[in-house]
């Protein structure tokens, strides 16, 4: 009699342990991209972007340089999370015999599977 009840009473137990070990595990990996979202504006007047800013990103090893497009953003994606130096810089020479360059300059942090955005001032 004892048997039986056990039986009845412990299968049921470790049918559903098991299902539940198939239902709530995932195979998901692990993001390891971060992408950064750098935004110019200028300091006077921080509603005005600034299109064809040149952005350097450096730090150590890393070197990356382009520039913003026409609604003043650079995008990059890194493989691994770092700290890493941002700089922006505007020639204004074109025009002028004088050189004058703009710049700018902030910090950004990147994290694993997430898009991070920063804006950075251009003192002009």
């Amino acid at each position: 009699m004892k048997n039986i009840f056990l039986k009845r009473l412990i299968f049921p137990f470790i049918l559903t342990a098991i299902i539940g070990m198939f239902l709530y595990t995932s195979c998901k990996k692990e993001e390891t991209e971060c992408e950064a979202v750098i935004t110019a504006k200028y300091l006077s007047d921080t509603n005005i972007i600034v299109p064809e800013a040149s952005i350097v990103i450096e730090k150590n090893d890393v070197y990356i340089d382009g520039k913003t497009d026409a609604n003043g953003q650079f995008r990059h994606v890194f493989a691994l999370e770092a700290i890493l130096d941002v700089n922006a810089y505007i020639d204004t020479s074109s025009f002028d015999t004088i050189i004058w360059e703009l710049t700018g300059k902030t910090v950004i942090r990147l994290k694993p599977g997430e898009t991070i955005y920063r804006t950075i001032f251009i003192i002009d």
